[in-house]
Protein backbone atom coordinates (compact mmCIF):
# COMPACT_ATOMS: atom_id res chain seq x y z
CA UNK A 1 0.00 0.00 0.00
CA UNK A 2 1.37 3.40 -0.99
CA UNK A 3 1.83 6.05 1.67
CA UNK A 4 -0.38 8.25 -0.52
CA UNK A 5 -3.20 6.08 0.83
CA UNK A 6 -2.03 6.62 4.41
CA UNK A 7 -2.39 10.38 5.04
CA UNK A 8 -2.09 9.92 8.82
CA UNK A 9 1.34 8.36 8.34
CA UNK A 10 2.44 11.18 6.05
CA UNK A 11 1.35 13.71 8.67
CA UNK A 12 3.32 11.97 11.45
CA UNK A 13 6.35 11.51 9.20
CA UNK A 14 6.36 15.24 8.44
CA UNK A 15 6.29 15.93 12.18
CA UNK A 16 9.30 13.63 12.63
CA UNK A 17 11.14 15.34 9.77
CA UNK A 18 10.48 18.81 11.18
CA UNK A 19 11.67 17.76 14.64
CA UNK A 20 14.91 16.29 13.28
CA UNK A 21 15.53 19.34 11.10
CA UNK A 22 15.11 21.73 14.05
CA UNK A 23 17.23 19.46 16.26
CA UNK A 24 20.35 19.75 14.10
CA UNK A 25 19.69 16.45 12.33
CA UNK A 26 19.48 14.43 15.56
CA UNK A 27 16.66 12.16 16.69
CA UNK A 28 16.68 13.44 20.29
CA UNK A 29 13.65 12.18 22.20
CA UNK A 30 11.29 12.06 19.23
CA UNK A 31 9.66 8.65 19.11
CA UNK A 32 9.72 6.85 15.83
CA UNK A 33 8.65 3.22 15.92
CA UNK A 34 7.68 -0.03 17.56
CA UNK A 35 9.51 -3.31 17.02
CA UNK A 36 7.01 -5.99 18.01
CA UNK A 37 8.13 -9.57 18.55
CA UNK A 38 4.63 -10.95 18.28
CA UNK A 39 5.69 -14.59 18.65
CA UNK A 40 9.16 -16.11 19.03
CA UNK A 41 8.60 -19.43 17.24
CA UNK A 42 10.97 -19.97 14.32
CA UNK A 43 11.75 -22.69 11.79
CA UNK A 44 15.46 -21.81 11.43
CA UNK A 45 18.40 -22.06 13.82
CA UNK A 46 20.43 -18.95 13.03
CA UNK A 47 23.84 -18.65 14.67
CA UNK A 48 23.38 -14.95 15.47
CA UNK A 49 19.74 -14.93 16.67
CA UNK A 50 19.28 -12.12 19.20
CA UNK A 51 15.94 -13.52 20.46
CA UNK A 52 17.27 -17.02 21.23
CA UNK A 53 14.48 -18.56 19.17
CA UNK A 54 17.16 -20.99 17.97
CA UNK A 55 17.08 -22.41 21.51
CA UNK A 56 13.30 -22.62 21.52
CA UNK A 57 12.83 -19.90 24.15
CA UNK A 58 9.20 -18.84 24.75
CA UNK A 59 7.89 -20.05 21.40
CA UNK A 60 4.25 -20.32 22.53
CA UNK A 61 3.33 -16.88 23.95
CA UNK A 62 1.66 -14.38 21.62
CA UNK A 63 0.89 -10.80 22.62
CA UNK A 64 -2.93 -10.68 23.02
CA UNK A 65 -4.89 -8.83 20.33
CA UNK A 66 -6.58 -6.48 22.80
CA UNK A 67 -3.14 -5.41 24.05
CA UNK A 68 -1.90 -4.91 20.49
CA UNK A 69 -4.94 -2.76 19.71
CA UNK A 70 -4.46 -0.59 22.82
CA UNK A 71 -0.72 -0.21 22.27
CA UNK A 72 -1.33 0.76 18.63
CA UNK A 73 -3.80 3.44 19.75
CA UNK A 74 -1.31 4.77 22.29
CA UNK A 75 1.51 4.68 19.74
CA UNK A 76 -0.58 6.70 17.30
CA UNK A 77 -1.28 9.31 19.98
CA UNK A 78 2.47 9.57 20.66
CA UNK A 79 3.14 10.26 16.99
CA UNK A 80 4.84 6.92 16.32
CA UNK A 81 4.65 6.30 12.59
CA UNK A 82 6.28 2.90 11.93
CA UNK A 83 5.88 -0.67 13.16
CA UNK A 84 8.19 -3.60 12.49
CA UNK A 85 6.48 -6.94 13.09
CA UNK A 86 9.02 -9.66 13.74
CA UNK A 87 9.74 -12.84 15.64
CA UNK A 88 10.82 -15.56 15.60
CA UNK A 89 9.32 -16.15 12.19
CA UNK A 90 5.77 -14.79 12.03
CA UNK A 91 4.89 -16.59 8.81
CA UNK A 92 4.87 -19.87 10.73
CA UNK A 93 1.45 -18.71 12.00
CA UNK A 94 0.04 -16.36 9.33
CA UNK A 95 -3.49 -16.14 10.75
CA UNK A 96 -2.18 -14.65 13.99
CA UNK A 97 -0.19 -12.15 11.93
CA UNK A 98 -3.23 -11.21 9.83
CA UNK A 99 -5.40 -10.72 12.93
CA UNK A 100 -2.69 -8.55 14.48
CA UNK A 101 -2.48 -6.34 11.39
CA UNK A 102 -6.25 -5.83 11.50
CA UNK A 103 -6.13 -4.96 15.22
CA UNK A 104 -3.38 -2.39 14.62
CA UNK A 105 -5.42 -0.42 12.06
CA UNK A 106 -2.52 -0.28 9.64
CA UNK A 107 -3.75 2.85 7.86
CA UNK A 108 -2.16 4.78 10.76
CA UNK A 109 1.35 3.34 10.38
CA UNK A 110 4.14 2.53 7.96
CA UNK A 111 4.12 -1.22 8.55
CA UNK A 112 6.75 -3.78 7.75
CA UNK A 113 7.48 -7.40 8.39
CA UNK A 114 10.91 -8.90 9.02
CA UNK A 115 11.15 -12.51 7.83
CA UNK A 116 13.59 -15.21 6.80
CA UNK A 117 11.40 -15.78 3.74
CA UNK A 118 11.00 -19.55 4.12
CA UNK A 119 7.20 -19.59 4.19
CA UNK A 120 6.54 -16.70 1.80
CA UNK A 121 4.20 -17.44 -1.10
CA UNK A 122 2.56 -15.23 -3.70
CA UNK A 123 -0.74 -15.62 -1.84
CA UNK A 124 0.76 -14.59 1.51
CA UNK A 125 2.51 -11.63 -0.12
CA UNK A 126 -0.77 -10.47 -1.66
CA UNK A 127 -2.57 -10.90 1.68
CA UNK A 128 0.06 -8.82 3.47
CA UNK A 129 -0.20 -6.06 0.88
CA UNK A 130 -4.00 -6.01 1.13
CA UNK A 131 -3.74 -5.72 4.93
CA UNK A 132 -1.64 -2.57 4.70
CA UNK A 133 1.93 -3.88 4.92
CA UNK A 134 4.24 -1.43 3.13
CA UNK A 135 7.49 -3.32 3.17
CA UNK A 136 8.94 -6.74 3.85
CA UNK A 137 12.53 -7.13 5.03
CA UNK A 138 14.23 -10.43 4.22
CA UNK A 139 17.51 -11.34 5.90
CA UNK A 140 20.33 -12.73 3.74
CA UNK A 141 23.86 -13.45 4.97
CA UNK A 142 25.72 -14.29 1.77
CA UNK A 143 25.34 -14.62 -1.99
CA UNK A 144 26.74 -18.13 -1.55
CA UNK A 145 23.78 -20.38 -0.84
CA UNK A 146 25.77 -22.89 1.20
CA UNK A 147 27.22 -20.15 3.45
CA UNK A 148 23.78 -18.64 4.13
CA UNK A 149 22.20 -22.07 4.67
CA UNK A 150 24.90 -23.11 7.11
CA UNK A 151 24.53 -19.86 9.05
CA UNK A 152 20.75 -20.27 9.15
CA UNK A 153 20.85 -23.96 10.01
CA UNK A 154 18.66 -25.20 7.17
CA UNK A 155 19.42 -26.21 3.61
CA UNK A 156 17.40 -24.32 1.01
CA UNK A 157 16.90 -21.21 3.17
CA UNK A 158 18.95 -19.01 0.80
CA UNK A 159 16.79 -19.80 -2.23
CA UNK A 160 13.61 -19.28 -0.19
CA UNK A 161 14.90 -15.85 0.90
CA UNK A 162 15.76 -14.87 -2.68
CA UNK A 163 12.33 -16.01 -3.88
CA UNK A 164 10.59 -14.12 -1.06
CA UNK A 165 12.08 -10.79 -2.12
CA UNK A 166 10.77 -11.32 -5.65
CA UNK A 167 7.29 -12.18 -4.35
CA UNK A 168 7.26 -9.07 -2.17
CA UNK A 169 8.19 -6.87 -5.12
CA UNK A 170 5.58 -8.54 -7.33
CA UNK A 171 2.87 -7.89 -4.71
CA UNK A 172 3.64 -4.15 -4.73
CA UNK A 173 5.39 -3.91 -1.37
CA UNK A 174 8.90 -2.53 -0.88
CA UNK A 175 11.51 -5.33 -0.76
CA UNK A 176 14.30 -4.74 1.76
CA UNK A 177 17.39 -6.92 1.93
CA UNK A 178 18.63 -7.05 5.53
CA UNK A 179 22.34 -7.61 6.08
CA UNK A 180 24.06 -8.13 9.43
CA UNK A 181 27.54 -6.62 9.37
CA UNK A 182 30.26 -7.32 11.94
CA UNK A 183 34.02 -7.20 12.17
CA UNK A 184 34.07 -10.72 10.75
CA UNK A 185 32.56 -9.71 7.38
CA UNK A 186 32.37 -5.91 7.03
CA UNK A 187 34.93 -5.63 4.24
CA UNK A 188 34.37 -9.06 2.74
CA UNK A 189 33.58 -9.89 -0.86
CA UNK A 190 30.32 -11.43 0.41
CA UNK A 191 29.04 -8.07 1.62
CA UNK A 192 30.00 -6.35 -1.62
CA UNK A 193 28.19 -9.02 -3.64
CA UNK A 194 25.07 -8.59 -1.50
CA UNK A 195 25.18 -4.81 -1.94
CA UNK A 196 25.55 -5.16 -5.71
CA UNK A 197 22.75 -7.72 -5.89
CA UNK A 198 20.36 -5.50 -3.94
CA UNK A 199 21.20 -2.45 -6.04
CA UNK A 200 20.77 -4.30 -9.34
CA UNK A 201 17.42 -5.74 -8.25
CA UNK A 202 16.25 -2.26 -7.15
CA UNK A 203 15.81 -3.38 -3.54
CA UNK A 204 16.64 -1.30 -0.49
CA UNK A 205 19.48 -2.55 1.69
CA UNK A 206 19.12 -2.27 5.47
CA UNK A 207 22.37 -2.67 7.39
CA UNK A 208 22.29 -3.95 10.96
CA UNK A 209 25.56 -4.12 12.85
CA UNK A 210 26.33 -7.32 14.75
CA UNK A 211 25.62 -7.06 18.47
CA UNK A 212 26.88 -9.19 21.40
CA UNK A 213 23.45 -10.32 22.57
CA UNK A 214 21.24 -13.40 22.34
CA UNK A 215 23.18 -16.26 20.74
CA UNK A 216 26.23 -13.98 20.53
CA UNK A 217 26.09 -12.77 24.14
CA UNK A 218 29.39 -11.33 25.40
CA UNK A 219 31.11 -11.90 22.03
CA UNK A 220 32.40 -8.34 21.64
CA UNK A 221 34.94 -9.43 19.03
CA UNK A 222 32.12 -9.55 16.45
CA UNK A 223 31.47 -5.80 16.82
CA UNK A 224 32.56 -3.46 14.02
CA UNK A 225 35.71 -1.42 14.68
CA UNK A 226 36.61 2.08 13.46
CA UNK A 227 37.97 0.81 10.14
CA UNK A 228 34.80 -1.20 9.55
CA UNK A 229 32.63 1.83 10.29
CA UNK A 230 34.69 3.97 7.91
CA UNK A 231 34.14 1.36 5.22
CA UNK A 232 30.38 1.35 5.82
CA UNK A 233 30.37 5.13 5.43
CA UNK A 234 32.12 4.70 2.07
CA UNK A 235 29.45 2.20 1.05
CA UNK A 236 26.73 4.62 2.14
CA UNK A 237 28.03 7.14 -0.38
CA UNK A 238 28.55 4.58 -3.13
CA UNK A 239 25.20 2.79 -2.86
CA UNK A 240 22.25 5.16 -2.71
CA UNK A 241 19.89 2.36 -1.64
CA UNK A 242 21.62 1.67 1.72
CA UNK A 243 19.97 2.59 5.02
CA UNK A 244 20.76 2.27 8.71
CA UNK A 245 18.35 3.36 11.43
CA UNK A 246 21.29 5.26 12.95
CA UNK A 247 21.79 7.42 9.86
CA UNK A 248 19.87 10.57 8.97
CA UNK A 249 17.72 9.62 5.94
CA UNK A 250 17.04 13.29 5.15
CA UNK A 251 20.69 14.26 4.65
CA UNK A 252 21.32 14.54 0.91
CA UNK A 253 25.09 14.47 1.48
CA UNK A 254 24.60 11.04 3.11
CA UNK A 255 26.79 11.97 6.06
CA UNK A 256 24.38 12.89 8.86
CA UNK A 257 23.71 10.69 11.88
CA UNK A 258 20.32 10.66 13.62
CA UNK A 259 21.84 8.90 16.60
CA UNK A 260 21.17 5.67 18.41
CA UNK A 261 17.43 4.87 18.34
CA UNK A 262 17.11 3.40 21.85
CA UNK A 263 13.64 4.22 23.26
CA UNK A 264 12.91 6.10 20.01
CA UNK A 265 12.15 2.60 18.71
CA UNK A 266 10.77 0.47 21.54
CA UNK A 267 11.01 -3.32 21.44
CA UNK A 268 8.04 -5.31 22.77
CA UNK A 269 8.27 -9.04 23.51
CA UNK A 270 5.39 -11.58 23.30
CA UNK A 271 5.17 -11.29 27.11
CA UNK A 272 4.58 -7.55 26.87
CA UNK A 273 7.97 -6.58 28.25
CA UNK A 274 9.40 -3.40 26.75
CA UNK A 275 13.12 -3.19 26.07
CA UNK A 276 14.91 -0.04 24.97
CA UNK A 277 15.71 -1.66 21.61
CA UNK A 278 15.87 -5.18 20.12
CA UNK A 279 19.57 -5.51 20.88
CA UNK A 280 19.89 -3.78 24.27
CA UNK A 281 18.16 -6.21 26.61
CA UNK A 282 17.26 -3.71 29.31
CA UNK A 283 13.64 -3.68 30.44
CA UNK A 284 11.85 -0.40 31.17
CA UNK A 285 8.27 -1.63 31.54
CA UNK A 286 5.47 -3.92 30.38
CA UNK A 287 2.63 -2.86 28.06
CA UNK A 288 0.17 -5.25 29.67
CA UNK A 289 0.55 -3.35 32.95
CA UNK A 290 1.57 0.16 31.88
CA UNK A 291 0.88 2.73 29.20
CA UNK A 292 3.32 3.29 26.38
CA UNK A 293 3.65 6.93 27.43
CA UNK A 294 4.64 6.02 30.98
CA UNK A 295 7.19 3.49 29.75
CA UNK A 296 8.68 5.90 27.21
CA UNK A 297 9.06 8.66 29.78
CA UNK A 298 10.89 6.26 32.08
CA UNK A 299 13.24 5.29 29.27
CA UNK A 300 14.09 8.86 28.32
CA UNK A 301 14.88 9.72 31.95
CA UNK A 302 17.98 7.54 31.49
CA UNK A 303 20.58 9.82 29.94
CA UNK A 304 22.19 7.08 27.83
CA UNK A 305 18.93 6.88 25.89
CA UNK A 306 17.94 10.54 25.76
CA UNK A 307 21.33 12.11 25.01
CA UNK A 308 22.68 11.92 21.47
CA UNK A 309 24.98 9.02 20.66
CA UNK A 310 26.55 8.86 17.21
CA UNK A 311 27.24 5.18 17.89
CA UNK A 312 24.85 2.25 18.02
CA UNK A 313 25.08 1.51 21.74
CA UNK A 314 24.67 -2.24 21.25
CA UNK A 315 26.88 -2.69 18.21
CA UNK A 316 29.52 0.07 18.32
CA UNK A 317 29.92 1.33 21.88
CA UNK A 318 32.09 -1.21 23.72
CA UNK A 319 32.17 0.92 26.86
CA UNK A 320 28.37 0.79 27.11
CA UNK A 321 28.32 -2.92 26.25
CA UNK A 322 30.93 -3.82 28.86
CA UNK A 323 29.25 -1.76 31.55
CA UNK A 324 25.59 -2.54 30.95
CA UNK A 325 25.18 -5.47 28.54
CA UNK A 326 27.68 -8.12 29.60
CA UNK A 327 25.53 -9.79 32.25
CA UNK A 328 25.61 -13.57 31.82
CA UNK A 329 22.36 -15.02 30.52
CA UNK A 330 20.65 -11.75 29.63
CA UNK A 331 18.17 -12.25 26.77
CA UNK A 332 14.95 -10.62 25.58
CA UNK A 333 13.12 -12.97 27.97
CA UNK A 334 15.57 -12.52 30.81
CA UNK A 335 16.48 -8.84 30.51
CA UNK A 336 18.28 -6.64 32.97
CA UNK A 337 15.96 -4.28 34.84
CA UNK A 338 16.84 -0.65 34.28
CA UNK A 339 16.45 0.15 37.98
CA UNK A 340 18.99 -2.56 38.87
CA UNK A 341 21.82 -1.55 36.55
CA UNK A 342 21.62 2.24 36.40
CA UNK A 343 22.64 4.48 39.27
CA UNK A 344 21.67 8.10 40.06
CA UNK A 345 24.50 9.31 37.81
CA UNK A 346 22.86 7.60 34.81
CA UNK A 347 19.65 9.63 35.00
CA UNK A 348 18.86 13.04 33.56
CA UNK A 349 18.98 15.65 36.29
CA UNK A 350 15.65 17.33 36.88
Amino acid sequence: MSLINKPLVVEKFKSFYNYVKKNDGKIGTKQRGIDLNLNNACNLRCEHCFTNSSKGENVKPVLPLDVVERVANEAHELGIFEWDLQGGELLTRPKILYDTLKAMKTERFYVYLTTNGWYMTDEIAENLASLGVNRVSVSIDSMQADVHDRFRGKKGSWQRAINALEMVQKAGMSPYLNITVGHYNAKSEDIKLLLDFSKNKKYTTLLNVATPGGMWAKMTDIMVDEEDKAYLIEMRKKYKNILRNLWNPFDKAREGVLGCNTVNRLYITPLGDVLVCPYVHIKIGNVIKQSLKEISEKGFRIKHFSEHSAKCLAGEDKEFVNKFMSKEGTTIFNPSLAENIFGPEDYVKK
